[in-house]
């Protein structure tokens, strides 16, 4: 996928696909393919799976890390910000009882927390305009966000060395 940071007002829809495509294998273990890339989702074995990989919300708390960081990068660079160093944690809490079918209870994550710890010398009110564009444009984020997941952010910033 190829962007531009070009800041405009222009209604018209900028639409990215985004393709990815599963195989199961059996015994709760799913090959994905997306674009040149391949890896395994399963279970751990507590679950009945080979625990040969990440389940399907770990890969979600690792696209999040991901998706984060980018949004923080990108975002920086729009704003002449150097980054010395960045590491994003995030933990999530699910009532197996959604996905067991045990009662009538979201699936999803109940509560997710995301922290964020960035190394910068730019002054306070620059951190403070980052943070807010990043929690307003991380696309995981905010898919998180809007499905009523109790998301909780904790940024801290620390000064370059």
């Amino acid at each position: 996928m190829t962007t531009t940071t070009t800041i405009t007002t222009d209604p018209t829809p900028r639409l990215a696909d985004f393709t990815a495509t599963g195989s199961w294998r059996g015994s709760f273990s799913t090959d994905v393919a997306a674009r040149h890339f391949a890896f395994t989702v399963a279970e751990p074995e507590s679950l009945g799976g080979t625990d040969e990989s990440a389940n399907p919300i770990e890969y979600l708390l690792g696209s999040l890390n991901g998706c984060v960081s980018v949004v923080v990068e990108t975002v920086a660079k729009e704003l002449g910000i150097t980054v010395g160093a960045l590491s994003t944690h995030a933990t999530g809490s699910i009532d197996l009882r959604g996905f067991l079918g045990t009662a009538d209870v979201s699936p999803h994550f109940q509560q997710l927390t995301l922290t964020l710890t960035l190394t910068s010398d730019a002054p306070a009110e620059a951190l403070d305009e980052l943070r807010a564009q990043v929690l307003r444009r991380c696309p995981v984020l905010n898919l998180i966000k809007d499905a009523g997941v109790d998301l909780r952010e904790e940024w801290e910033f620390l000064p370059a060395s």
